[in-house]
């Protein structure tokens, strides 16, 4: 899904609901400028990007340098600890704004190191991610801006365990995710075209485990229940009904 530009950035203003844990990711990740861009380097960058890349200070990093550092090859491993980390508050702060920091899609944003790895970080480094990953699920059930499939799919990929993030989904109240999912799966397919949204950038057998979470009993009775739940409001009735609906058609248990 297309998400807005941001540019020029302009940085997190101070109503922003991550703003004091952006402001923290700065401080705790402040580290010395890296040597290498840990990317191809005299081919996948414009030029001047690449040898202007670290001149900027991190807070004002343009955005379009971020896109192109992320347009370009790396090594399938990873990049070093010490660019990812310098790289980091930037990152997480593009992303807290509703900006893109890679024109192919959300779920590559933290995938370059293993992020969501907790040993890789100190006590307050990982404080800081961990914290961020579940304020950025929680509002992306708030927000229209990426699928919530998506964002799972990009902690996930940035290393962060499967389970923990479905449980995370599955806490979420039964009319947040009614709301979110009737939007991700039935308000833009032509009619008749409904069904559930799953990213091709899940890896296997990740993909599929995300169909089984999808496709649950579990999720499938809480839509059920608050579809005919007496004060459940006969708008929001719909659409519980129609995500249970889809879940219901897809699912191996119900046929």
């Amino acid at each position: 899904m297309t998400r807005k530009p941001l540019e020029p950035p302009t940085g997190i203003q101070p109503d922003h609901p991550l703003f004091d844990l952006i402001e923290d990711a700065y401080r705790v990740f402040a580290c010395r400028k890296p040597k290498s861009i840990e990317v191809c380097r005299g081919c996948c960058m414009d030029a001047g990007i690449e040898a202007d890349f670290f001149n900027p200070p991190i807070r004002e990093l343009p955005l379009r340098y971020v896109q192109d550092w992320y347009s370009a090859a790396y090594d399938p491993k990873g990049i070093a600890k010490e660019t990812w980390a310098y790289l980091l508050p930037r990152i997480l702060e593009i992303l807290a704004c509703g900006g893109n920091v890679s024109n192919v899609g959300i779920e590559v944003s933290l995938n370059r190191f293993d992020t969501g790895n907790r040993e890789n970080w100190s006590m307050e480094e990982w404080r800081i991610l961990d914290s961020f990953q579940r304020e950025y699920l929680n509002r992306t059930v708030n927000r229209q801006e990426d699928f919530l499939d998506e964002v799972i799919c990009m902690f996930r990929l940035g290393g962060w365990d499967l389970e923990d993030l479905f449980a995370q989904v599955a806490a979420i109240s039964g009319a947040k995710l009614a709301q979110r999912l009737w939007h991700d799966w039935c308000s833009w397919p032509a009619p008749g075209r409904e069904g559930i949204s799953i990213t091709p950038f899940w890896k296997s057998p990740d993909n599929v485990a995300a169909f089984e979470f999808y496709t649950s009993r579990m999720l499938y009775e809480k839509m059920a229940a608050l579809a005919l739940a007496d004060d459940t409001d006969a708008e929001l009735a719909a659409k519980a009904s129609a995500v249970a609906g889809i879940v219901e058609a897809n699912a191996a248990w119900s046929h």
